[in-house]
C-alpha cells in the first residue's frame, strides 16, 4: 500500500488492501502515517465489522496534534475529526518492568484488546505485528 505524505488517502488505501484479506482484528501503530495522513479507525470498523485497536508507545498529546494540524493544513478540521472520535485512551501495562502503552479500541471491549495485545507481545511491550511492520518500514525508508 502506498500513501501520500500528508495526504488524505490512508483510510481508503487500508480499506482497499484489507478487502483482499481474512482477519479477525486490525491493529494500528497509531492513526497518523506519512506525516499527517490519518487512518480513521471508525471507518475501518464500519467497513468490515472487525475490531480496530490503536496502540501507541507514548501518551497521545491531542492538544499538540490539534495545534500542528491547525498551523500546517487548511483542511485541518477534517483531519482533526479523526482524533475527536477517540473515545477513551487506556493506559495498559503489557509486560512487567516495561512502561505502559496507550490503547484505543473501536468495536471491542478494552479487556479483549488487552488480552490480544499481551498475547502478541513477545519480545517487547509492542505487539509483534506492529514491531515487525516498523522494522520493515524503517528498512524501506
Amino acid at each position: 500500500m502506498k500513501i501520500t505524505v500528508d495526504g488524505l488517502d490512508a483510510t481508503q488505501n487500508l480499506v482497499k488492501t484489507l478487502r483482499a484479506w481474512t482477519f479477525r482484528a486490525v491493529i494500528l501503530g497509531g492513526v497518523s502515517f506519512a506525516g499527517f495522513n490519518v487512518i480513521d479507525p471508525t471507518i475501518v470498523y464500519e467497513e468490515f465489522g472487525k475490531p480496530v485497536i490503536v496502540i501507541s508507545r507514548t501518551k497521545p498529546d491531542n492538544k499538540a496534534v490539534k495545534r500542528a494540524l491547525h498551523c500546517h493544513f487548511e483542511d485541518w478540521q477534517s483531519r482533526w475529526a479523526v482524533f475527536e472520535k477517540s473515545d477513551l485512551i487506556h493506559t495498559v501495562l503489557v509486560l512487567v518492568n516495561e512502561p505502559p502503552v496507550y490503547v484505543e479500541t473501536v468495536g471491542a471491549p478494552i479487556k479483549w484488546a488487552v488480552l490480544l495485545i499481551r498475547a502478541l507481545s513477545v519480545y517487547s511491550r509492542i505487539p509483534e505485528p506492529i514491531r515487525t511492520a516498523r522494522l520493515i518500514a524503517r528498512g524501506l525508508s
